[in-house]
């Protein structure tokens, strides 16, 4: 399972999803080829983002994607996900692989902090994520990470997962993927468009041309 973290990493974002379509939106989209998603609900009911979580895994499992949840342990584990993302203000590291146990999958972001990216490697992250230089609509007053900084971190850390998030487009994906990442996690850059799932595919036959 952990053989399967790289490529494209799809995050969710409800108000980008129309809901009277959302599952089958997504299973279009994994039809297409995405190695991995995430689901990220923010500010809602713990029913529902668990009746989604469930139909999710249902959908992941079909298509052989990785199916990650953020920042929601007992989500994760009711869901029977593969895994969980964590971020600066989540929960304690720790105690979610105390809980999830060595098999699951288990990510941290790391922003543009080197230091961040080997302390949750040594305590034995899965894979981490790092900022880019781009402006995301997700996290709009996120510091940037210039270039230069996700290639040192990536040349500090060869073989190890690291995925780089934040503004990413197919216009710019060239540029990102050339710092040596192992794989691109996207929002915007595919639910944003109508032609969603056009976008997975240009993503992915970017994604060829540096595997």
């Amino acid at each position: 399972m952990k053989d399967l973290l790289k490529g494209l990493y799809l995050i969710t974002d409800e108000s980008l999803i129309d809901q009277s379509s959302y599952f089958s939106l997504i299973e279009t989209l994994l039809a297409n080829h995405v190695d991995i998603l995430q689901l990220r609900i923010k500010d809602t009911p713990e029913d529902e983002v668990l009746y989604k979580a469930k139909e999710l895994r249902k959908i992941t499992s079909k298509y052989k994607t990785l199916f990650i949840i953020n920042d929601n342990l007992n989500i994760a584990l009711e869901s029977e996900a593969d895994g969980l993302h964590i971020g600066k203000t989540d929960q304690s590291f720790n105690d979610c692989r105390r809980a999830l146990g060595k098999e699951k999958v288990i990510g941290v972001s790391c922003y543009g902090d080197s230091d961040r990216v080997k302390k949750f490697k040594d305590l034995g992250a899965d894979y981490v994520a790092i900022g880019t230089p781009y402006f995301t609509k997700t996290k709009p007053d996120r510091e940037p990470t210039p270039f230069s900084l996700m290639k040192s971190i990536i040349n500090q850390h060869p073989d190890y997962p690291i995925f780089a998030i934040g503004g990413i487009e197919v216009a710019n994906a060239r540029e990102v993927l050339a710092t040596g990442v192992t794989g691109i996690a996207v929002i915007n850059g595919i639910l944003s468009y109508e032609d969603s799932s056009d976008k997975v595919n240009q993503f992915n036959e970017i994604l060829e041309n540096f595997s």
